[in-house]
């Protein structure tokens, strides 16, 4: 699983889940990207994580 900061509001179909500006999501790659593509691209960022947070 992938962090990613969500970027736009978006509701997703699989979980029913709002997601808002700002909030840290985990999330499979796989599905991150279904999320790209069903969308225009511009609703996630994924975030980064320093090895010490591991």
């Amino acid at each position: 699983m992938a962090k990613y900061k969500v970027l736009k509001t978006f509701k997703d179909i699989h979980t029913n889940e709002v997601y808002v500006p700002n909030q840290e999501i985990e999330m499979k790659v796989t599905r991150a990207k279904e999320v790209e593509q069903n969308l225009d691209g511009s609703f996630l960022s994924r975030v980064e994580e320093n090895e010490d947070e591991k």
